[in-house]
Parts: structure tokens; C-alpha cells; sequence
């Protein structure tokens, strides 16, 4: 490059990237066309003297999202990339890139079905306060508190409620009752006939997901015990959303469970505009595989690990190891 047309790509650069000034200002103030100054800040960053360096305190996996995207069949997906390598990193950051998801789609007017969990309670503490109107937050399934575990489920609706300035309505009741009748009962009570009918008519619907195992939010919250669990997992149960149980297909299982469950159904999940489920961890990848081949997410919020897994068929230890999807042509 001549000396001075690398004076001129530096003063261009500096007027455009430090000064903030448009392509057509550049152009009038050195009397060069627009698309000249187009080409002269394409050579400042081929040249290197400019580099642009882009600095998140989460690192967003774009190509995994969209793979997954494309694999799936979804509206969007979300990967981030923790710093550190532990379940309760991976839910923070989850839960961030989930607030800046809501913080972006929400819209006056919406409804805003929410699932109680510890990673949808990352979401909430990290959303900050938009200006919305008329938005209503729902609660999808039942929550009320069995033994010393608290689902919280009412702290993280009104942390929610709290940034989009929206009505919150709760779902009063248990999630899973001992008998059909039982639900029968609580659905002809007129609170919660209404609060489960607006949940169904949510626009929106944010949930995490549970694998059949100790690990998942409704058995530490004791809605189900270890004999309950083994059933589970004998029957071909993979996964849990809202207290309803799905196979490696995303299909519902166990019937007999789901007529004593107080929650949206999994097919009025599917329906949704959006439907977006947060969820992470390798050892969840059974259970996330089966929600999205059952489409019962149109958007995934997920970690790189996870992400992996779900494109690769690799799971755990052997993920580090594994090959590099981009070159299995995935």
C-alpha cells in the first residue's frame, strides 16, 4: 500500500470507527464518493489497521445455533459459551442470555406463560426493566411447596412481572395430586379454571427442562419420590416439562401421571408462537433431544457443550475428545 493511501484508509478509519461519523459525513468532508470510503474502511480492516474485537461477558457459539437451527427446525437458538465448566455456571449463564432473549421478543400486549426451575429463576434475576404495556405473566404449572424445597415458583413470576412491568397471575395449587379427582376438584374451583385458560392462551411460553433423574427440579421439590422415578425410566420416559412427561420422541407418556397434573399440556406448548425452553448440561441431552423431536420447543437457549451433544451423539467425557462437528458435515 502507498504511503499515502495508507494515510488516507487511517483518517477514514478514525472518522468513521472513533467519531462516529456515517459513511455519506466521511464522504462529503474529503470529497470522495460513498462507495470509495465503502472500500477505503474494507481495506482498513484487510490492512489491520483496524481490528475489531468484540468483548461479551458471554461467548455466543453462532455457528452451533445455527446448525441447530437448521437440524431442528427452529425459530432460534441461543448457545453460550460459560467460563467455567459447572452446573451452576451453566445455569447463570443461561439464565443471562435468556433475560436478553425476553428482553428483546416481549412485546406490549403479551402473555408471558413461565415454568417455575432453577435455571427460568437465573433468567429472572438477571432480566432488567423494560418499558412494556398490557403484558400479563402466567404461571404454566402448578407450585405449591412440598417439604423444605421451595419451587419459588411465585418470587420468580413477580421478578418477571417486575421488569415488564406486567400483571401476574398465579397457578394456585399442587403441580401433581395423588388422585383425578383431586384435579377434577381444584380445575372447578373459578381461580384456577382461569389462571390454567390463560396460561393455554399465552403467546409465549419460557420453560426449562428436567431428565428423569434426582437431578430435576419436581423430585428435589418431592413431586415425585425414587419408586416413581424407576417407573419413569422403565416405561421409556426421557424427559419432563412442567410436570409432563414425554418419550425419546417427545410424545407423552405415562397417562396415568398426566391426568393428575395440573399444567399446560405438551401439545399446547407445540402450538405456541413461541415456545422456548432453557436448558443445558450433557446429562440432559436425552431429554432436550426428545423435546425437540417432538417440536415441543421452537427456540432452545442452550450451553456449547449441550449443543454438541445434541449434533453430534456425543455426551460427557468423550465430548471434549469428539471431532469437530463442522467437519462430520453437520
Amino acid at each position: 500500500m502507498k504511503i499515502i493511501d495508507l494515510h488516507l484508509v487511517t483518517k477514514i478509519a478514525v472518522l468513521y470507527y472513533r467519531h462516529g461519523l456515517t459513511q455519506e459525513d466521511v464522504a462529503d468532508r474529503l470529497g470522495l464518493s460513498r462507495q470509495s470510503v465503502g472500500r477505503y474502511i474494507q481495506q482498513a480492516v484487510k490492512q489491520g489497521v483496524v481490528k475489531i474485537q468484540i468483548e461479551s461477558p458471554l461467548l455466543f457459539c453462532t455457528e452451533l445455533e445455527t446448525l441447530l437451527e437448521k437440524r431442528f427446525q427452529l425459530k432460534e437458538a441461543i448457545v453460550v459459551s460459560p467460563a467455567v465448566d459447572n452446573e451452576e455456571a451453566v445455569k447463570e449463564a443461561l439464565g443471562m442470555a435468556c433475560a436478553g432473549f425476553l428482553e428483546r421478543v416481549v412485546q406490549s400486549g403479551d402473555i408471558l406463560g413461565v415454568s417455575w426451575g432453577s435455571t427460568v429463576l437465573q433468567c429472572a434475576r438477571h432480566l432488567k426493566p423494560v418499558k412494556r404495556e398490557n403484558v400479563t405473566v402466567v404461571q404454566l404449572n402448578g407450585s405449591l411447596d412440598i417439604g423444605t424445597y421451595s419451587t419459588r415458583a411465585e418470587y420468580l413470576l413477580d421478578r418477571i412481572a417486575h421488569a415488564f412491568g406486567a400483571r401476574m397471575v398465579t397457578l394456585p395449587g399442587p403441580m401433581l395430586v395423588d388422585r383425578t379427582e383431586i384435579l377434577e376438584s381444584l380445575l372447578s374451583d373459578s381461580r384456577i379454571a382461569a389462571a390454567l385458560d390463560l396460561a393455554c392462551r399465552a403467546n409465549i411460553a419460557l420453560f426449562g427442562v428436567g431428565d428423569v433423574s434426582v437431578h430435576s427440579s419436581p423430585y428435589k421439590a418431592g413431586y415425585f419420590d425414587l419408586p416413581l422415578l424407576q417407573n419413569l425410566q422403565n416405561s421409556g420416559t426421557v424427559g419432563e416439562i412442567c410436570g409432563r412427561f414425554y418419550d425419546k420422541n417427545g410424545l407423552a407418556s405415562v397417562p396415568e401421571i398426566q391426568s393428575r397434573t395440573l399444567a399446560v399440556d405438551l401439545e399446547n406448548l407445540k402450538q405456541k408462537p413461541l415456545s422456548v425452553a432453557i436448558a443445558g448440561m450433557p446429562h440432559k441431552v436425552d431429554a432436550i433431544l426428545g423435546m425437540l423431536r417432538g417440536r415441543l420447543c421452537n427456540v432452545l437457549i442452550t450451553d456449547e457443550a449441550t449443543a454438541k451433544a445434541l449434533l453430534t451423539g456425543f455426551v460427557g467425557d468423550d465430548l471434549r475428545d469428539s471431532v469437530d462437528p463442522f467437519r462430520r458435515g453437520y
